[in-house]
This record gives C-alpha cells, structure tokens and sequence, in this order.
C-alpha cells in the first residue's frame, strides 16, 4: 500500500514537473496557464514529494523533490527580475495615484457601489475593464474625472475606459486581435509637470491558441513607439511569471513594484494569481500596488497603486 502511495504520487508529480518544464525548452500556448501558476504547482509538488518521502524514502522520489524545489525557487526569482520599486532615495518625487479594475461586464447590480469606490479612491488616473455596468453613470463620474476615453469618446463601447482629472491629449484605441476589439487604450497625460505615456489594456486568455502572444506583441510595438514614461495596467490574464509576459517584459521595458498582490480567482484571496498588473517605465517607479479590499461582484479584485516620479523624462 505505501509502495503504490509513493509510485503514485511520483508520477503526478512528474507529470506536472514535466510539463512546466517545457517552458524551458519550447513553451507551448496549451500550457500557458500553468507556467502562469508555476510558483502554486510547482510548490505543490514541494509538498506533495514530502508527503512521498515520508511514506517511503527512493532516490526516485528524492529526485523529484530537488526538481519541484528548484522550480519552486526559479519561480521566486523570476518573479524579482523585473521589480524595480520606488527607493527611500525617491521619497522626495511627486507621487500621483492609479486605480485598474476589471470589474465584469455582466456586474450591473454593484455598479452604484464601483462608481462611488472610484469616486472615494483619490485615483489621478483611472482603467477600468468590461466598463459597460458604469455606462449610466458617466456623468456622476465626470463630476471628478472630466476626462475620458471609451463609452462614446473616442470609441463608443464601454468595454474599456480611461478616466482622468487632467486633460488626456492624443488618445488611440487599438484592436490587439480578432477576439475582442478595442481593448488597448494609450494616450498622454501630464502631472506634477511631466508628459506621461497612459495605457491600459485586456488581453485575452492565454489557452487560445497563440492570441495572447499575438496581443501583446501587438500591444509592445504600439509601446515601443513611445518615448518617456509610461505606465501600463490592466488585466493580462496572465502573470509575470509566464513566457511571454516576460518577453513583453523585456521589450518594453516596463517594471513591477516590489510585490504583485494577487488579484484572481477571488476566493483564493492572497493565495490567487497575479494576473492584473500595474507595470512602469522610467522615470516613472511604482511606490506601492495594494489590492481593493472588496471586489464587489467582479470575478477579479481592483488595484490601487501610487506611482513616483523619479525624474525627469529620458
């Protein structure tokens, strides 16, 4: 009985450490949303090997156990690559603040409720996704963020909406892929004096086909035409630790705060994924992203982040 325990739960574990293996050598879409989970599986397999072991030791399941924590650890360590947080050297830097939230197209009964978080939140800049539920309430908000891009400015849906108290000048709508239209926003905003490059963004779930990759490579070229600071959010569907988000990563130049909360599924609550992201370029760094403590009907909790202006545009 503990011989088939132990054989057992080593070819589970193998199995799972086989396919987040594959990252390694070629990453493949079908995958994609486990190498976004990498840090969970991989540190269930940590737990599950001990398990293994205590019911019998084998070099076998000894050899599984260093593989799941190495796993295990890479994750971390991918997860710290691109954290480039506001330093108690910029405490001095005027600061501005953003609320992202996917708040969920279908949300219509709380939509008084995320009107008055928006309204209560002292955000300067404001993305909201799947935007249609505040449709009605435009006005209202208007009464602090003048400004607005989607529901009839610019583009007529709702399904993506940037706010803001100051002007925002140049705006463009992009469709990323033939999935969903409209779902890149970038535009320009000055504050505290500074020219700031403002997007926001909803990619597509990562397991159709190469969609995801396809949005945001579209997403970084339109990035990469950009000079100054910038600063991105929205909701990926994907977190940092996935292939291709660390490519786009790369390329764009774009940082994360010292911590990504974790924002899906609700009810894992700080054990979820971070799969919605506040991500910056120089000069601007991000000085804390904090998760909105109730997600009020959506299937994804909003972000809150204060962002510093480090110095001037480069």
């Amino acid at each position: 009985m503990r011989q088939t325990l132990s054989v057992a739960i080593c070819v589970i574990v193998s199995l799972v450490l086989l396919a987040i293996g594959t990252r390694y050598i070629h990453p493949h879409w079908i995958l994609a949303t486990l190498y976004s989970l990498q840090l969970h599986a991989a540190a269930a397999c940590v737990v599950a090997m001990i398990v293994a072991l205590v019911v019998k030791r084998h070099f076998v399941t000894w050899l599984l156990f260093a593989t799941a924590l190495l796993f295990t650890c890479h994750a971390v360590l991918m997860s710290r690559e691109f954290a480039e947080p506001a330093t108690a050297g910029d405490a001095g830097a005027p600061t501005f603040r953003l609320l992202s939230f996917n708040i969920l197209n279908s949300n219509y009964a709380n939509a008084e409720d995320i009107t008055r978080t928006i309204l209560s939140s002292g955000a300067d800049l404001v993305n909201i996704m799947e935007a249609a539920p505040l449709r009605v309430h435009m006005e209202e908000l208007a009464e602090i963020y003048p400004y607005r891009v989607g529901c009839g400015v610019v583009v007529r849906d709702c399904d993506q909406l940037m706010l803001s108290r100051v002007p925002i000048d140049a705006p463009t709508v992009r469709t990323l892929s033939d999935i969903f239209p409209d779902r890149f926003i970038l535009a320009r905003v000055a504050i505290a004096g500074t020219v700031i490059n403002f997007a926001g963004i909803h990619t597509t779930k990562p397991y159709f086909d190469n969609f995801h990759s396809l949005e945001l490579n579209r997403a970084a070229l339109a990035i990469t035409e950009t000079t100054g600071p910038l600063l991105l959010s929205g909701d990926f569907n994907a977190s940092s630790l996935a292939p291709n988000m660390r490519r786009f990563l790369r390329v764009t130049q774009l940082r994360t705060g010292s911590w990504e909360p974790a924002t899906w599924p609700i009810r894992a609550g700080a054990f979820g994924v971070p799969i919605d992201h506040v991500y910056a370029r120089a000069p601007l760094k991000i000085k804390s992203v904090t998760r909105l403590a109730d997600a009020q009907g959506s299937n994804h909790y909003g972000l809150i982040a204060e962002i510093a202006i480090t110095g001037p545009a480069q």
